[in-house]
């Protein structure tokens, strides 16, 4: 009878929920690449070098959207064909799917290109983050996210003051990109989100957003060009961009495992003149608790994989008003149940006092019965006597008749 004990203490603990801090379930990476041809394969190398390091801190190439305009690897020019590096020393494979055993090198255990080619457009882009896509377009090529999930943001290619081209064919300006993050928002896309561009005057991408929850940052300021680090001579080209280079040498140095606790701030303070050779921008006024609470969190709230639980009643709060009836209704529940176990109860307890009856009037009947019995057996006791009598008697007059048949055969024999 104690089973009701229970709701009533969870009734308890319901109306009373403890504070809880709002976090995010998810994560997810968008990476574009946005130019094609040869000379541009340093822009392929910036985006498959962070598609790998995602990788490696957890995300999943199922929350990972990779766009690239070019396949470097296949390119008749590709003295390396079907590898693509990012150093010149050409140690890591950013195309290997095992890595060098003996260099100790872990591999990209393969890619998964969601749109290549002509795929990749303005038009694509905006329609991946707004989600604005046909019924028949495939889940795997769209951004499932929803308002628990943070989202990384990272282009690179060509681009001038407050545009970037895709593929020297378009290009997108600030604007249609600030209008694209606040459909997200409108549409709850998204928890957190940081924006990461490489490209010539980068920083001019991010002065129009005007959605809460974003922190942005880019590679050089106004009027100002974006460097590749160096070339690989046998590849003829430059392999990599000086920001993110650096960004990687940050990542792969001080990220060694999904439980690093390196902030945001530390990342952005690395980007020094004197490594990138520009002004590299942030913008800290959309988020939410301002310049310190964005270079408060961790690098891996965005880089890395997050599997949480999502406690709606506590994480976000709801509608007093829903939960108070749900309350009331489950009270109500409780209460008529408790009706019905009274109910039960005094049935039982009738039950159980005509059974008593029942036993005690069974009893009397049986205790003469069993007298009864106990009479006639004292009456047939000498009958019982001269039975065992004669029994015993036959006994032994069998055994006397074997006993001489078997002394005449031996003696015969």
């Amino acid at each position: 009878m104690r089973f009701f004990d229970l709701p009533v203490a969870l009734l308890g603990l319901l109306a009373f929920p403890p504070p809880t801090e709002a976090t995010h379930t998810s994560n997810w990476a968008v990476l574009v690449s946005t130019s094609r041809f040869w000379f541009n394969y340093r822009h392929i190398a910036n985006t498959l070098s962070l598609y790998r390091t995602v990788k490696r801190l957890g995300i999943p190439d199922s929350q990972i959207i990779l766009m690239l305009p070019d396949d470097m690897a296949c390119n008749p020019r590709n003295t390396f064909s079907g590898s693509v590096f990012n150093d010149k020393s050409r140690l890591l494979d950013l195309y290997d799917d095992k890595g060098e055993e003996g260099q100790k090198v872990e591999g990209m255990g393969g890619i998964e290109v969601d749109y290549r080619g002509n795929e990749v457009t303005v038009e694509s882009f905006i329609r991946l983050l707004t989600d604005r896509w046909p019924a028949s377009h495939p889940t795997s090529k769209r951004l499932m996210t929803d308002d628990r999930s943070n989202i990384l943001i990272y282009m690179t290619g060509h681009g001038g003051d407050s545009f970037l081209k895709f593929q020297d064919s378009e290009e997108i300006s600030s604007f249609d990109l600030a209008d694209a993050l606040e459909q997200m928002y409108e549409k709850q896309r998204y928890h957190e989100m940081l924006f990461m561009i490489d490209t010539c005057q980068a920083n001019t991408m991010y002065t129009e957003f005007y959605s809460p929850g974003i922190v942005a940052t880019g590679s050089s300021a106004k009027d100002q060009s974006s460097y590749s680090h160096h070339a690989d001579q046998d590849v003829g080209v430059a392999v990599i961009d000086r920001w993110t280079y650096f960004n990687l040498e940050f990542l792969e140095t001080r990220l060694n495992s999904t439980s690093s606790d390196v902030r945001l701030g530390e990342l952005f303070d690395h980007y020094t003149f004197e490594r990138v050779h520009s002004d590299a921008g942030m913008r800290y006024d959309l988020f939410p608790g301002g310049e310190e609470a964005a270079r408060n969190r961790r690098v891996l709230d965005f880089f890395g994989n997050v599997q949480g639980v999502d406690v709606e009643a506590g994480a976000q709060g709801g509608d007093a008003g829903d939960w108070k009836a749900d309350l009331e209704a489950l009270q109500r529940i409780v209460d008529r149940q408790r009706a019905e176990m009274n109910v039960s109860e005094n049935a039982v307890n009738s039950n159980e006092g005509d059974a008593e009856e029942t036993l005690v009037t069974s009893k009397h009947v049986a205790s003469e019965r069993v007298a009864a019995v106990d009479m006639s057996g004292n009456g047939g006791e000498g009958w019982l006597k001269k039975v065992v009598g004669a029994g015993s008697l036959a006994l032994l007059g069998g055994a006397w008749i074997i006993g001489t048949a078997l002394s005449k055969d031996g003696a015969i024999t």
